[in-house]
């Protein structure tokens, strides 16, 4: 009787030692060192050289679902506990110290291929349900003059959506969760106690428009707000648009039309009298990462903005949560309040999950400087806690009366 042969590919794969099981990197630890050890030593693409041309005054701005809008634009409330700050939040957005200038956050490497890799990675796991709900953390940092002393404040709070996607559902947002107000640093609670340790604080005058005339005022901790916004069917906004659900269903996966569908949104936006082309494009494509989109529309947001002049990868950074990841940057550009930063984004590069939105000080201004922030200080961010399909509407606190 003819002996049976072996089966050299299955006896390779046996004798295979079990980290190099391709099952076993997919999304690991290993997997994720890798990607960022490649990526280093990668050439920079020839887009990436393009200048990107200065932008003047440019202001936060996070996708807003359209009843929330209004309640931005009005009065800031938050509190300032009267103990002072809290050594805790001196290492978050206002943390001092920036990177050294040969840190991985100052080595060019190839963003555009880095975003490419994570645009093909992001989980197409459930895909639609009844309510998207997404948790975030956000925090930013103010430049106080109060009779004429300069120092800095952190002021942040945690926030719920809940996107209602079916007939007959509400859509909620829950602002204000843990809301605080407190000085950045120790020298900002010596600073603000030398001035009276005043309960009303008003930003300083940045010169070149920024935010004047927003106040904040500082008192007894309030509670948190919830907003329906949802205005009939229309439930989020892009760009100078209020639009549905369906209308979001509708974007293209195709990253070269999704960039078209945004180009027309910028031109109806007037963007190139508020913003720069660049800057706008990034900050609409990052809004529809955490929007109820399809997983494929997520995917080639992540490709629109890897096709943006300038883009380059960071290697590995952490956000500030602390959760490590991959970081993408823009050329830095004008910040009247602060002086030059750039935008950047944290990617878990396993999942393609946006962790972090943030800005990041490059060069301070005399106002910022004298305050005590320095290059490397993240002056603003929004970090994703959660983001998911769920058929369930979240609970929400009891409004005060």
């Amino acid at each position: 009787m003819a002996r049976k042969r072996p089966d050299v590919m299955k006896t390779l794969a046996d004798a295979r030692p079990r980290e190099l099981d391709p099952d076993h990197l997919a999304g690991s630890e290993r997997a994720r060192h890798d990607l960022i050890a490649i990526l280093a030593g990668a050439p920079e693409p020839p887009e990436a050289s393009r200048s990107t041309r200065s932008v003047g005054p440019f202001t936060w701005r996070w996708a807003l679902p359209v009843a929330a809008t209004a309640a931005v634009a009005g009065v800031l409330v938050a509190t300032l506990p009267q103990g002072g700050s809290d050594t805790r939040d001196a290492s978050g957005p206002g943390a001092t110290g920036g990177p050294a200038t040969d840190s991985p956050r100052h080595t060019p490497e190839n963003g555009r291929v880095a975003l490419l890799n994570v645009a093909a990675r992001v989980d197409r796991a459930a895909d639609e349900g009844t309510y998207w709900q997404t948790a975030t953390r956000s925090a930013w940092v103010g430049v106080v003059d109060h009779s004429g002393s300069l120092f800095a404040v952190v002021s942040s709070e945690a926030q719920r959506w809940s996107f209602g996607v079916r007939p007959g559902t509400r859509s909620l947002w829950v602002s204000g969760i843990d809301a605080t107000t407190r000085p950045r640093t120790e020298r900002d609670k010596a600073r603000w106690r030398a001035a009276g340790s005043p309960e009303e604080l008003t930003l300083a005058d940045s010169g070149k428009g920024g935010r004047l005339g927003l106040r904040m005022e500082v008192g007894a901790r309030k509670r948190p707000t919830v907003e329906r916004i949802n205005s009939g069917d229309r439930i989020a906004a892009l760009g100078p648009q209020n639009v549905t659900y369906a209308d979001l269903r509708k974007l293209p996966g195709d990253s070269a039309k999704l960039e078209k569908v945004l180009a027309d949104l910028y031109e109806e936006d007037g963007g190139s009298e508020i913003r720069g082309r660049t800057e706008w494009m990034w900050r609409q494509a990052a809004n529809l990462i955490n929007l109820p989109v399809r997983a494929e529309v997520r995917a080639a947001a992540y490709r629109v903005i890897a096709g943006l002049p300038g883009i380059r990868s960071l290697g590995e950074v952490t956000d500030p949560l602390g959760r490590k990841g991959v970081g993408f940057a823009l050329p830095a550009t004008d910040r009247p309040d602060y002086g030059t930063a750039r935008s950047e984004l944290i990617v878990d590069p396993a999942t393609g999950a946006l962790l972090s939105d943030q800005e990041v000080l490059t060069e301070p201004n005399a106002r910022a400087a004298e305050a005590g922030l320095t290059a490397g200080t993240v002056v603003n961010y929004t970090a994703t806690v959660t983001s998911e399909w769920t058929d369930r509407q979240m609970k929400t606190p009891e409004q005060p009366e």
